[in-house]
């Protein structure tokens, strides 16, 4: 009994002595719960901006409006058609609805009317949620004003030029993904050279410390192009997974990118002496970056305090940047805005890590 105590007592301590074990342990799945709180644990305040074109003068336009108007998660915009749906492909609106003139004619002659709500597929998650609320709104509306099933309908408009799936808006956040997992990880190579006195060595050797950096992320660049080959080649083949846009804009914004996440995890794992202390700096930086920039749900989720983070976040811009390219989604932000944030980043972050980073 006295071993056994011994045994286990000594497997506590060799735990606890490890950083990255404690932290895959506890820290890890605490992270999960607080960023899933305040992502998902709101009071469903969630409000998406909707546009209303009413062309109707006979009064039921107004009242089809005013009921869209009493949704709790619709913030309704009046205007002219074409400029919603100017506001609509630039990202501003999430939907918007043509109410057609003339409504009270048709009901009187017992046709049915249809109220074309166009939006963006782009937008999974909230295209969805938006469509399934217009339906059942138009529902009770049409219930309310015909007393008849079928008179008011939803007719469903896309305004992509492009017949596309959630599997074609998933893949490009899986490239930004790994894009910035080969970013960050691949700073861990310097500090195990680091922790073993390899790049102390290379003092005496007529192999300059710089040239070093640099092989490591030509290095790294090759792997990032070579994995977003393979990713996008298997989703092309293997799922029909299109590439609407420029393949060497595309190439240029997984280069650019690729560069910022480089920079971003050497000055990440610029003062740590070992492996075991660099890993929970990474696991910090990257696990928000998944989770609060919009690749695997909408921002709209997200609660109003957390927006500034999200708005800081480079993953988002990167996301944003390869979605457009991609599958010609709706931006968040242009892609001038887009290349600007993460040149910031990559500006930023190589000053850093050069000034901070420590050779032994």
């Amino acid at each position: 009994m006295k071993s056994f105590i011994g045994l286990l007592v000594a497997d506590f301590k060799q735990f606890f002595r490890d950083r990255t074990a404690l932290f895959f342990t506890f820290a890890f799945p605490v992270l999960f719960m607080v960023i899933f709180g305040l992502v998902f644990g709101g009071n469903g305040d969630i409000r998406y901006n909707i546009g209303v074109a009413n062309r109707d003068v006979s009064g039921i336009g107004e009242q089809i409006t005013g009921a869209l108007k009493q949704v709790p998660v619709f913030e309704i915009t009046d205007g002219l058609l074409d400029q919603q749906l100017e506001e609509l492909n630039q990202g501003s609106l999430r939907a918007v609805i043509e109410i057609p003139p003339d409504i009270q004619s048709s009901l009187t002659a017992g046709e049915p009317v249809n109220i074309k709500v166009y939006y963006d597929p782009s937008q999974t998650t909230s295209a969805q949620i938006i469509l399934s609320v217009l339906n059942e709104t138009i529902g009770e509306i049409n219930q309310q004003i015909t007393q008849q099933p079928v008179l008011l309908r939803l007719v469903q408009e896309s305004v992509s030029l492009h017949d596309l799936r959630n599997i074609d808006y998933i893949v490009p956040g899986i490239l930004a993904m790994s894009i910035m997992i080969l970013g960050l990880f691949g700073s861990l190579t310097l500090v195990e050279w680091r922790e073993k006195m390899v790049l102390k060595r290379f003092a005496a050797t007529p192999v300059s410390r710089s040239m070093v950096v640099y092989s490591q992320i030509v290095y790294r660049l090759i792997l990032s192009v070579a994995q977003a080959v393979i990713i996008v080649a298997i989703a092309y083949f293997a799922f029909n997974v299109p590439v609407v846009g420029s393949w060497l804009l595309l190439a240029g914004i997984v280069i650019f990118a690729t560069l910022t996440f480089i920079s971003l995890g050497y000055l990440a794992v610029s003062r740590s002496r070992t492996v075991e202390g660099a890993m929970p700096i990474i696991q910090i930086i990257q696990f928000p970056m998944l989770f609060l920039s919009g690749i695997f749900f909408p921002v709209e989720f997200m609660p109003d305090f957390m927006r500034p983070i999200v708005n800081a976040i480079p993953v988002t811009y990167l996301g944003d940047a390869l979605r457009q390219v991609m599958v010609d989604a709706t931006p968040l932000h242009s892609m001038t805005t887009n290349i600007i944030v993460l040149a910031a980043w990559l500006v930023a972050s190589l000053l850093l890590a050069i000034k901070l980073f420590r050779w032994d």
